[in-house]
C-alpha cells in the first residue's frame, strides 16, 4: 500500500512537470486541434500549392550549374564509393544527399526535371513544417500562415528548391529536427525522441552546417533550464539523448576531421556589416536583383524582424521564450557560419538556409505586430517586401542575367558541330577549369582534357600538348572559363598555341570558344602560284566536307618568293553557293611561318543552315593597304582557288 502510494506521487510530480513545460511553451493551439484546423482549413493547402506552383515552373528550364553536375556524377557512384571518395576528395559535403540522390534517379531517371523535382518535394515539406513549428511555438495561426506564405514564395527558397544540391533537404530536415525538440519536451514520447533522433542525425549527414541549429536548440533548452533552475525530467532526457546523437555521429566526424579542419572554401570572408546586409538581402528577397536593391528590401525585413521582438516580447513569459527560440536559430547558424569564414572563406549564402525559417516567422510576426492607427507601418513594409519578392522570382524566371548558368546546351551542340567530320581520336575537347557540367549535356565520342592539369601547372599543361601532338590529334575545342585560381594566367591558350594554331574563335553562351588546328600528316599537292611571286604548293582542308554550322580548316603549305611580301597580304576564304553569293567568309592575316615548307592554317565558321545545292570553297589573296584593296591575281589571271566542293548537308 505504501509502495503504491509512493509510485503514485511520483506519477503525479512527472505530470507535473510535463504540465508546467507545455504550460511555459504556450502551446496556443494544442496538437489535436491544430492537426484538425490544418487539414480542415483550405488556406494551409492554398499555401502548399503554392509553394509547389512556384518551384516546379520552369524547373528545367536553366541548365545545371557546377554544383548540381557534380552532385549528380558523384550520386552515380555505389554506396561504397560515395564515402570513400568523400573521404578521398575530401568533399566538403556529407553523403546522405548523395545516397539519397542516388536511389532517386534509379527509380525516376537522369533528366534535369527529375534531377531537381527532389529538391521540390523537400522544400515544399518544409514549407509544412514551418506552419506546423509556428502553431507549435504558440505564434497564432495567423501569423503561422503568414510565415508559411513567406516561406513558399520566398526567390531564395525558390531558388534552392529548383537547385539539384542538398540545401533543400538540410532544410526540410532541419525544420523537422527543430519540431520534434519541441514535441519531444512537451509531450515526452519515446518515439518522439527516437524521431527526434534519426531526424537530427540524418540533418547532420546531409550537411554540415546543420550542426549550428542544433547548437541553437542546445543553447535554448539547456540556457531556460538554467535560467529557470527547473531541471525537470524532459531536460535530462534531452542530455541523454543529446549524448546518443554524439555517440553515433561523432564516428563519421572524426573519420572526416581532415575535410573539416583543411577545407579551404570557395566562399568569402566578408565584414560583419557586409555579412548582415548579404544575409538579410538573401533571405528577404533572394540574389536575382540588383545589390543595391538588395539592401533596400533586407531594410525592410529587419525593420520587421525589430516590431516583431517589440510585439512579442511585450506578450509576457510565454512568447518571450517563443522569441528566444526564433532569435537562436536565425542568428546562431548565420554568426557561426561568419565567425568560422574569419579564418578561411567558407561564408556563403546558401550554407544559411537552415536559419531561413526562423527569420520567416519573425517578419510574419512583424507584419501582425501594429494594430489600429499604427496598422500602415507593418502594412507598408508588408507590400514593400512583397514587390521585391515579385521582381525577384520574376529576374529568377525569366531574366538571363540571373540564370545560374547559360550556355551549357549550345555549347554542347557546338562541340559536335566543331567536332563532325572528323575522326574523334582527332578532335579533343579541352577546358581550363574542371566543370563536369559540360559532361552531363555532352555525350559523344571525343575524349577531353583539362588544361591545366593542376591549378596553374603550366609545365604539366606543356606536357599534355606535347602528347596530343604525338597523338596526331588535329583539332582542340577550348571553351574559356574564368578561373582565376585554376587558370589565373591563360595557361590552356598559351600551351596551345605553341603547337597549334588558333583557327576560330565565337562567342557560345558566356564563353568565347577557341578552335585551335593542326595540320595531318598528309596534304593533297597544289601548283598555284600568284602574281605576286607566291605560291602554294599543297593543300588539305579538314574536314573533307561541308557541314551545316561546322568548322572549316584550311591548310597550306607555301613556296614562291616569300621574300617579297610587305606584312600586309591577307587572305580570304569564301563559302559560295550555287548562285555565286558568298554565304559564309574569313579574312585573316597571311601569317607565313619561318622555315622550309611553311604551312599556316585558317578556319572559317559555317552558316547553321544552308541552303539545298552545291556550295564552294575558294580562297585568294587581296592587300588591303592598297586602293580599293584589290584582290593579287594568280599568274594564270584568276582571282580565287577553289578547294572544296560539296552538295551541302
Amino acid at each position: 500500500m505504501t509502495a503504491k502510494n509512493h509510485k503514485s506521487a511520483g506519477d503525479r510530480t512527472r505530470t507535473g512537470r510535463i504540465e508546467r513545460i507545455q504550460a511555459d511553451f504556450h502551446a496556443e493551439n494544442p496538437p489535436g486541434s491544430a492537426q484538425s484546423a490544418f487539414y480542415s482549413s483550405s488556406r494551409p493547402l492554398i499555401i502548399l500549392l503554392l509553394a509547389y506552383l512556384l518551384r516546379v515552373f520552369r524547373l528545367d528550364h536553366q541548365e545545371l550549374r557546377g554544383d548540381e553536375a557534380f552532385g549528380y556524377f558523384f550520386s552515380l557512384r555505389t554506396f561504397d564509393d560515395i564515402v570513400q571518395a568523400t573521404l578521398d576528395l575530401r568533399e566538403p559535403h556529407p553523403v546522405a544527399s548523395y545516397y539519397v540522390q542516388h536511389v532517386w534517379l534509379d527509380w525516376v531517371g537522369h533528366s534535369e526535371f527529375a534531377l531537381r523535382y527532389l529538391g521540390v518535394l523537400f522544400s515544399v515539406l518544409a514549407v509544412a513544417l514551418g506552419y506546423r513549428l509556428a502553431l507549435r511555438l504558440g505564434l497564432g495561426r495567423g501569423v503561422a500562415l503568414l510565415g508559411a506564405a513567406l516561406m513558399a514564395a520566398s526567390p531564395y527558397a525558390v531558388w534552392h528548391s529548383q537547385d539539384a544540391r542538398m540545401y533543400s533537404m538540410s532544410l526540410c530536415l532541419t525544420l523537422a529536427s527543430s519540431w520534434l525538440m519541441l514535441e519531444s519536451l512537451q509531450r515526452g514520447r519515446r518515439r518522439l525522441w527516437v524521431a527526434y533522433l534519426l531526424v537530427t542525425w540524418a540533418a547532420l549527414f546531409t550537411h554540415y552546417f546543420a550542426i549550428f541549429i542544433v547548437a541553437a536548440q542546445n543553447v535554448f533548452v539547456l540556457g531556460r533550464a538554467l535560467l529557470t533552475r527547473r531541471m525537470g525530467i524532459p531536460v535530462t532526457q534531452w542530455i541523454q539523448y543529446q549524448i546518443v546523437l554524439v555517440f553515433f555521429a561523432l564516428p563519421w566526424f572524426l573519420t572526416a576531421q581532415q575535410t573539416l579542419t583543411g577545407y579551404g572554401g570557395n566562399g568569402s570572408s566578408p565584414g560583419f556589416l557586409d555579412m548582415a546586409r548579404r544575409t538579410l538581402g538573401a533571405f528577404t528577397v533572394g540574389e536575382s536583383l540588383p545589390t543595391e536593391w538588395r539592401l533596400l528590401f533586407g531594410g525592410t525585413g529587419a525593420i520587421l524582424v525589430a516590431l516583431a521582438m517589440g510585439s512579442l516580447w511585450r506578450q509576457g513569459a510565454n512568447q518571450q521564450r517563443t522569441l528566444t527560440l526564433l532569435l537562436l536559430l536565425w542568428l546562431v547558424p548565420v554568426l557561426t557560419t561568419w565567425i568560422s569564414a574569419r579564418s578561411r572563406p567558407i561564408f556563403d549564402e546558401r550554407y544559411l538556409i537552415a536559419a531561413s525559417p526562423a527569420f520567416y516567422f519573425l517578419v510574419a510576426a512583424g507584419l501582425g505586430a501594429l494594430h489600429r492607427r499604427w496598422r500602415i507601418l507593418p502594412a507598408a513594409l508588408g507590400i514593400v517586401l512583397a514587390a521585391g519578392m515579385l521582381l525577384s522570382l520574376g529576374n529568377h524566371y525569366f531574366d538571363p542575367a540571373y540564370s545560374k548558368t547559360r550556355g551549357w546546351r549550345e555549347l554542347a551542340v557546338a562541340f559536335e558541330r566543331f567536332s563532325s567530320g572528323l575522326p574523334a581520336d582527332q578532335v579533343r575537347l579541352a577546358q581550363n577549369f574542371p566543370d563536369p557540367t559540360i559532361w552531363y549535356y555532352y555525350d559523344g565520342p571525343v575524349a577531353h582534357i583539362v588544361l591545366p592539369p593542376q591549378p596553374n601547372d603550366a609545365e604539366g599543361a606543356a606536357e599534355v600538348v606535347d602528347e596530343l601532338v604525338a597523338e596526331e590529334v588535329q583539332r582542340v575545342i577550348l571553351p574559356v572559363q574564368a578561373a582565376d585560381w585554376w587558370d589565373g594566367s591563360a595557361i590552356a591558350p598559351a600551351a596551345l598555341a605553341g603547337e597549334y594554331v588558333l583557327a576560330a574563335e565565337t562567342q557560345i553562351g558566356v564563353w568565347p570558344v577557341h578552335v585551335y588546328s593542326r595540320p595531318p600528316a598528309q596534304l593533297s599537292p597544289l601548283d598555284v602560284t600568284f602574281a605576286n611571286g607566291l605560291a602554294v604548293h599543297a593543300a588539305a582542308v579538314t574536314p573533307d566536307r561541308i557541314l551545316n554550322g561546322g568548322l572549316l580548316t584550311v591548310h597550306l603549305r607555301w613556296g614562291g618568293q616569300t621574300e617579297t611580301l610587305t606584312g600586309s597580304e591577307k587572305i580570304f576564304l569564301h563559302l559560295i553557293d550555287a548562285s555565286g553569293q558568298i554565304v559564309a567568309q574569313a579574312d585573316q592575316s597571311l601569317a607565313i611561318p619561318a622555315g622550309d615548307d611553311p604551312v599556316s592554317s585558317y578556319g572559317i565558321l559555317l552558316p547553321e543552315t544552308l541552303a539545298a545545292g552545291p556550295h564552294f570553297l575558294v580562297f585568294g589573296l587581296y592587300d588591303p593597304s592598297l586602293d580599293g584593296a584589290p584582290r593579287i591575281l594568280t599568274e594564270d589571271g584568276r582571282d580565287s582557288v577553289e578547294l572544296l566542293r560539296s552538295g551541302g548537308s
